[in-house]
């Protein structure tokens, strides 16, 4: 879907540009490709147009382009530093991101200091930016970062941009970026996990301070105060609705702010937040002291995470719903993965290989899971119980019954769930596909009133498409009674805009549906989005 409002509220058209002036090349085609998807998204938010290369293609975008950014280069080849090294002479400047390359770091002016982990949690949490960084760079960032390649400016040759500080707010002594003649140098990379229109408004200024003429912070800052004041008032011009349920998913299970669950509540409170998924616990992880999941790292360091949010929820009138992964082991350790293949927990994708997916068939497995629920019940006192990846894998070899094994497990685990509180499923939201695809026959479960309410996850910034979805999901106005539409602000299938929310959220409620969940609680959302909802739609 186009940005509502487009021709208003785009700032892309001011600055726009052609690819060749910007290249984002990825060193592999997985994770840090995705990265550089996030790099390029972000810099197509300033109307900044990029290309995507990889090693073998950034020969022809470098000889067009004037500006870099190279994500996952740890040890470039030959090749790849010739050419390099003649962009970089020709006046083309670098954005280099976690590279502990010293060859690369002597281009850059830089010096490497090598691989850290963060010592204790929290450690890189903030990123501080000093005077003389790149007109229109943010004063700081929110990020928490695990690892790092340390790095150090050399005198002379470049100098420190923004410093690390930690979740207090206390200087760590690792820079996060160094500036020089060549360009930039991160020590890590840029996560797609909160502060995003920050984070691309730092890429905007890296790259008009790299390339004067590609964008302007004077231009910027007047789009985007009209861009403010419009979407302000259309927000004001909403009204509430009482009665509705107003949730958020909490995919980290650590809150906004990881050590201080109360400001995390007193910000939902204040934003008319009524329900929070909160996500503890899984097959292969608990963040806290479980007898019958393992405990997770998060736990180890963090402590208790689902009593910590309980009590900062008491009086908010926020309920509190334990997320649990059903069917799905990515969260775990190695040797939880391994330990799950030799109890033959594992699916296997169609081509034969093992996946981290989780096999719905094994009825040890199901009693396994079904008794973390009881456990967990028995310990707290949660509002409400909430299954994710109640499914099979998309590619998983699966048995006859498939549909019916699913089926059977949510019935069963509907009876383990403590009244009052509420039992819901995070479903996929195309119906009846899903059927096929994941063996989720999700109607079927309202129709026989084995759910309180399914929360289909309708990611799409396709208006069209979202309406289809909610179409589907009013056919019977009792389901649509029993549905928390799932809204994707940044989900890896949709990016929203404040304006774009408030309209799907004025859609759910053409269609009668229960009441809304918003995926996922960052400082995106906090900053961007329910500030908006409190003016009028989600108005206590």
């Amino acid at each position: 879907m186009k940005r509502f409002f487009l021709s208003v509220l785009s700032l892309a058209a001011p600055f726009a540009t052609a690819a060749k002036d910007i290249a984002v090349v990825a060193h592999d085609p997985g994770y840090y490709t995705s990265l550089g998807k996030h790099i390029g998204r972000w810099l197509e938010m300033h109307g900044l147009e990029s290309s995507l290369d990889t090693p073998s293609t950034m020969s022809a975008s470098l000889a067009k382009a004037k500006i870099a950014f190279l994500v996952g280069f740890d040890n470039p080849a030959d090749a790849e530093m010739s050419a390099l090294t003649s962009f970089v002479s020709r006046g083309g400047k670098l954005v280099v991101f976690y590279s502990s390359s010293p060859r690369l770091a002597s281009l850059m002016g830089v010096r490497t200091l090598g691989y850290a982990a963060a010592s204790y949690p929290g450690r890189w949490s903030r990123m501080d930016f000093l005077p003389g960084a790149p007109d229109g760079a943010p004063a700081s960032i929110l990020q928490t970062s695990t690892v790092l390649q340390r790095a150090q400016s050399i005198p002379g040759k470049s100098r420190t941009m923004a410093v690390w500080k930690d979740r207090k707010g206390a200087s760590t002594g690792d820079a996060a970026w160094i500036s020089s003649k060549a360009g930039y140098w991160m020590t890590h990379v840029l996560l797609a996990d909160g502060d995003e229109r920050l984070k691309a408004r730092l890429l905007a200024a890296i790259a008009g301070d790299a390339a004067p003429g590609l964008w302007s912070y004077a231009k910027f800052k007047k789009e985007r105060a009209e861009e403010i004041e419009t979407t302000r008032r259309y927000a004001a011009a909403q009204s509430p609705k009482t009665d509705e349920i107003h949730a958020v998913w909490d995919h980290s299970g650590c809150g906004l702010y990881p050590g201080d669950w109360p400001k995390t509540m007193r910000i939902l409170k204040a934003n008319g937040v009524t329900d929070l998924f909160v996500n503890v616990a899984g097959a292969g992880f608990a963040h806290y002291p479980s007898d019958v999941l393992p405990r997770s790292k998060t736990y180890e360091q963090e402590g208790d995470q689902l009593a910590a949010c309980l009590s900062a929820a008491k009086g908010s009138g926020i309920r509190v719903h334990a997320w649990i992964l059903c069917f799905n082991a990515t969260r775990s350790t190695a040797s939880r993965l391994k330990d799950f293949e030799k109890k033959g927990w594992r699916l296997k994708a169609k081509d034969g290989t093992l996946t981290e997916y989780l096999d719905p068939s094994n009825a040890k497995l199901r009693k396994y899971l079904l008794s973390a629920i009881d456990e967990l019940q028995a310990k707290y006192k949660v509002d409400g119980i909430h299954l994710d990846f109640v499914r099979w894998y998309e590619k998983s070899v699966r048995p006859p019954d498939a549909v019916q094994t699913i089926s059977k497990f949510v019935a069963e685990a509907k009876l383990h769930v403590l009244r009052p509180a509420r039992f819901t499923v995070a479903v996929l939201g195309k119906y009846p596909a899903c059927i096929d695809s994941v063996g989720q026959d999700w109607v079927g479960w309202l129709g026989s009133n084995i759910v309180d309410f399914v929360v289909p996850m309708d990611y799409t910034e396709d208006f069209k498409k979202f309406d289809s979805f909610l179409a589907q999901h009013a056919a019977l106005r009792t389901h649509a009674a029993k549905t928390i539409v799932g809204i994707g602000v940044t989900a890896n299938e949709s990016r929203l805009d404040a304006m774009q929310v408030m309209n799907q959220i004025r859609r759910t409620r053409k269609y009668g549906m229960a009441g809304q969940a918003l995926f996922d609680l960052d400082t995106t959302l906090e900053k961007d989005i329910l500030p908006y909802l409190r003016l009028g739609l989600w108005r206590r």
